[in-house]
């Protein structure tokens, strides 16, 4: 960083950043990136929403499907990839784009994508109750344990439930970070990650492979008495028939809309970068992070979707989707995968070893969203664009306490809205993730010419066909993002199509006007105090 970036607009002034260092410490590995990058797209969590959702896609494709949905998230996967290389920066595509297009328009995108996250994380804590300890409690029942499991596990769906069980584990995030910081956090998401393929993955791909449909069917069918119904199965299939159950051949049109399920994995999959600055930087630390991270799903996905159709079936899927639950016996709701694994098991301790693995899947996630958004909040106060507090770090744990904890604060009301309230029962926040990430390919099309001297020196300095292959990839980039949004606008399913919510295309963008509105004002206040925050973007943020 220049003198000139530190010293602000003249002798005497106010410092341009809030001070010369981050004082967050290069702690991360390229592991613990690549961890970071799978646990945080929700392999697990997508694949249960598809199954539970294969109602509403009759006659998609698995297989197909999310290989489409990586091949349109993997130029971008690379495009973060090099951006972060290029500036390894705390706040991600934050720094990237206010440096490459124009500082109101990379604050605005940025801010956009966090407050996303502040709505949708609630929708995490929820889960953890409900297809975690829920789940764990009626399996329990279901294999013979007793009623009183069923009435631990459905206490766990309650508004109270719900809430308590999200805000602890929220808490305890908040708290592991102030003792250990980044360094502790890495440790644990190892652990879970070990965790997580064992019971979500591992566990499910054997017992698919190893076990029939029909056993699956008989499982079910004892699984079920245990609940309380004496025909499972059937009444399943009647309640599903009488619900407009009917069997669907192989539908293009269905396996294209179900990309935006997918979505959920390959949109999102290079979220590492917004700590990129925490991350020891190697040669291809973020190559082999973030599209690793994409080849790394892909083979996940291609174990678990034809050994979860070996079993359960495409048909069987739809049926639980449409059936009334308490039509055979889960009066609480529709089982997840990890659930139906342990029923084909016909073992608790598998099904316990699946439902375990998949809820340590959602557990991480919760830490994981408040180092990003914290670090995202750290990157503006950073740049005198928010109150200098939130880029405060704790001496002690290298951790900015002060944004974790507002992070915090607004996580827990995010859990209460979605605890006990229906407000965001209708809200998609997958178009509103997805649309800033267009700005970030823009950038990095526009890079190799706004900031030519910082490409020039890097390993990025090279052109095909004449374009730069930054620029190139930057576009490759644009198509992925592009097609993505055009899926998610026509599937009905998406929550954010145009023929069923066009509200909701509306609702991303006035949040993304209202980040450029955000930076506008603190930049007036800030020239009120002396600082032309302008200048800061000139140069890069400290490291």
């Amino acid at each position: 960083m220049s003198t000139q970036a530190s010293r602000g607009s003249g002798a005497g002034s106010p410092a341009l950043f809030t001070r010369k260092a981050t004082g967050l410490v290069r702690e991360g590995r390229t592991r613990d990136a690549l961890f970071y990058n799978l646990l945080w797209s929700s392999v697990a969590l997508t694949f249960a929403f598809y199954w539970l959702f294969a109602a509403f896609y009759p006659g998609s494709n698995a297989l197909i499907t999310f290989l489409l949905a990586a091949a349109l998230g993997l130029p971008g996967a690379f495009l973060y990839a090099m951006l972060s290389q290029l500036m390894p920066r705390t706040g991600g595509d934050y720094v990237f784009n206010s440096r490459s297009l124009h500082p109101a328009v990379g604050f605005a995108g940025n801010f956009s994508y966090s407050f996303w996250l502040a709505v949708v994380i609630g929708v995490y804590t929820t889960y953890i109750a409900s297809y975690g300890f829920g789940a764990f409690g009626r399996m329990m029942a279901g294999f013979g344990a007793g009623t009183g499991w069923l009435s631990f596990g459905n206490w766990f769906s309650t508004h109270w439930g719900l809430f308590i069980t999200g805000t602890v584990v929220l808490v305890l995030s908040a708290v592991m970070f102030a003792i250990g910081g980044v360094r502790l956090f890495f440790r644990i998401q190892a652990t879970c990650f070990a965790l997580f393929m064992l019971g979500a993955v591992l566990v499910p791909v054997v017992v698919g492979l190893l076990q029939s449909h029909a056993g699956f069917l008989a499982n079910f069918n004892t699984y079920g008495h245990n609940l309380g119904s004496s025909t499972p199965v059937a009444s399943l299939v009647a309640s599903a028939k009488k619900a407009g159950f009917v069997h669907s051949g192989f539908s293009w049109t269905l396996t294209l809309r179900a990309i935006s399920v997918f979505w959920f994995i390959f949109g999102f999959i290079f979220s590492s970068n917004y700590f990129a600055g925490e991350i020891r930087l190697q040669k291809r630390t973020h190559i082999y992070s973030m599209p690793g991270a994409v080849l790394l799903a892909v083979v996940v996905l291609l174990l678990m979707v034809p050994s979860f159709t070996h079993v359960v079936g495409y048909d069987f899927s739809a049926q639980l989707g449409l059936a009334n639950p308490a039509s055979y016996g889960f009066a609480s709701g529709a089982p997840a995968y990890p659930e139906l694994i342990g029923i084909a098991a016909g073992s608790p301790v598998v099904g316990v070893i699946a439902i375990v693995g998949f809820t340590i899947g959602l557990v991480i996630w919760l830490p994981q969203t408040l180092l990003l958004v914290s670090r995202n909040m750290f990157a503006w106060s950073f740049d005198r664009v928010m109150p200098d507090r939130l880029s405060a770090v704790d001496a002690r744990s290298s951790s900015p306490l002060w944004a974790i904890g507002v992070m915090l604060v607004l996580s827990i009301v995010s859990t209460a809205i979605y605890s006990f309230t229906t407000w965001f029962s209708s809200l998609s926040a997958l178009l509103g993730l997805t649309l800033p990430l267009l700005v970030t390919a823009l950038a990095g099309v526009l890079l190799p010419f706004r900031r030519r001297e910082l490409v020039e020196n890097s390993p990025y300095n090279r052109r095909i066909a004449g374009i730069p292959l930054l620029s190139l990839v930057g576009g490759l980039a644009l198509l992925g993002f592009s097609g993505a949004v055009a899926v998610l606008l026509w599937d009905p399913g998406s929550g954010a199509s145009l023929s069923q919510n066009p509200g909701k295309l509306e609702l991303a963008i006035v949040v993304y006007v209202a980040g450029l509105v955000i930076w506008y004002v603190a930049r007036a206040i800030r020239r009120t105090q002396g600082i032309d925050i302008d200048l800061a973007y000139r140069e890069l943020p400290a490291a």
